[in-house]
């Protein structure tokens, strides 16, 4: 069974192995590399992890630069790959593991608002091998420590 999150997973992963095919085997590797980390991903597990960090910050905030923080080291999740949510988040897709080569996917939401802070819920998810890279737990630590530095 296939979740959004596992097909948002498998199609960055093609693109690190397309990467690495190009690089191996040019145009034709790029196109083997994609379609075989994609159809690998499917069968790995998708590890997950989460923390909550209470911020001294307003929403807004801590939004904005959070926005730049993913921006720089990944990117923004759209709105179709960020899912739903009853509460407040933005989610994006940044490097983690080994080099920074398996993409990860990010959600920062808002479960709690109060004066000038707000308690946030960080969690990630990545596809993990036999090697277990942590993925997802480095990348959530990596949000935890760029939330220290604006507290």
């Amino acid at each position: 069974m296939s979740t959004q999150q596992d097909d948002i997973l498998a199609r960055e992963l093609g693109k690190v192995g397309s990467l690495g095919g190009k690089i191996g085997g040019g145009a034709a590797g790029a196109i083997g590399g994609s379609l075989g980390a994609s159809l690998a991903a499917r069968f790995l597990p998708t590890e997950q992890y989460q923390q909550q960090v209470s911020v001294s910050r307003d929403v807004t905030t801590a939004f904005t630069k959070l926005a730049s923080f993913l921006a720089n080291e990944g990117r923004i999740a759209n709105d179709s790959e960020a899912g739903t949510s009853q509460y407040p988040k933005i989610s994006g897709v940044l490097g983690s593991g080994l080099l920074n080569m398996n993409p990860t996917l990010v959600h920062v939401e808002v479960i709690g608002v109060d004066n000038d802070s707000c308690l946030l819920l960080v969690s990630g998810a990545a596809k993990e091998g036999l090697i277990k890279q942590r993925s997802a737990q480095k990348a959530v630590n990596r949000i935890m420590e760029f939330l220290g530095t604006i507290i």
